[in-house]
């Protein structure tokens, strides 16, 4: 049985340091996220909210949106845009509220958000229909925003500021070697306790965060760039290119030089939902 058709997905894409700003009425409903950096929305030139970090919102057809940075700061924006019969279901559930009021969400794991937006648009690239995952995923993203809005509010450890650093830190240079004892010492707690701070902002595990940031990295090179696959998995951080090539089938389902051969010709474009592609862009 087909259990997730009636969604495709327009235009999806993340961009670490954008500045620029958005004034239109959207064609397709969409989740922009701010991951860092502060951020400027107003709605039908309504009340203008001014927050900074990890906020989402929804997008939508029948409104008019402005949002950008503040100040011409860059900032972390990440965005993808569905249509289709399904999204009925989803505003008649409350899923994908309309009238949300503040439509700006705190997320409580924005590192898990991201990297579940940006596996949407790993599947997104992939050949053929809409992958099923892909639509799955995008209810886990409207589900952690719902999630978020209903959280009883509670005190983040004073480590948080630390590990918020420490993650973006290794997001910016995965290569960069860790020692997640001599991290966990800094914030005076066990490694064991470390661990399961640094999970519940991320999601997963620091060393399975690196070695993701990392392959990530790894993907980006391998469609940019031409240089054989055992220097961009040393200039990624993993030296053993049998051990990288190992990891990185299991994360992409393909070799090194298979995701090359099917990505570059693509970069910069995503399936349009119908059978072509068009540009990334907010």
């Amino acid at each position: 049985m087909d259990y997730f058709s009636g969604l495709h997905f327009s235009l999806a894409g993340s961009w670490a340091k954008h500045v620029d700003h958005v004034r239109n009425e959207p064609l397709y409903y969409g989740i922009q996220f701010n991951y860092h950096g502060p951020l400027r929305l107003q709605i039908n030139g309504g009340r203008d909210y001014r927050v900074e970090g990890p906020y989402a919102f929804l997008t939508y057809p029948g409104a008019f949106f402005e949002y950008g940075s503040i100040d011409g700061a860059p900032r972390h924006h990440s965005f993808i845009c569905t249509y289709g019969k399904r999204v009925e279901r989803y505003l008649q559930s409350g899923l994908f509220p309309l009238l949300a009021e503040p439509p700006l969400v705190a997320l409580r794991t924005p590192e898990k958000f991201l990297r579940t937006m940006l596996s949407i648009m790993d599947l997104l690239r992939l050949p053929g229909p809409v992958s099923p995952r892909s639509v799955l995923l995008f209810e886990d993203l409207l589900l952690q925003m719902r999630e978020s809005v209903r959280a009883e509010p509670k005190n983040p450890p004073w480590q948080s500021k630390y590990l918020n650093a420490l993650i973006e830190k290794i997001g910016a240079a995965p290569e960069t070697a860790c020692d997640f004892q001599a991290e966990a010492e800094k914030c005076h707690v066990t490694l064991t306790h470390f661990r399961r701070l640094f999970k519940e902002l991320t999601g997963m595990p620091p060393q399975q965060f690196l070695i993701q940031n990392r392959l990530r990295k790894a993907a980006d090179q391998l469609i940019h760039t031409s240089a054989p696959v055992k220097a961009i998995a040393a200039s990624a951080g993993l030296d053993n290119a049998f051990y990288f090539s190992r990891l990185f089938r299991q994360k992409y389902q393909a070799s090194p030089l298979e995701y090359r051969k099917e990505f570059s010709s693509r970069t910069g474009t995503l399936p349009d939902g119908n059978g072509g592609a068009r540009e990334s862009q907010p």
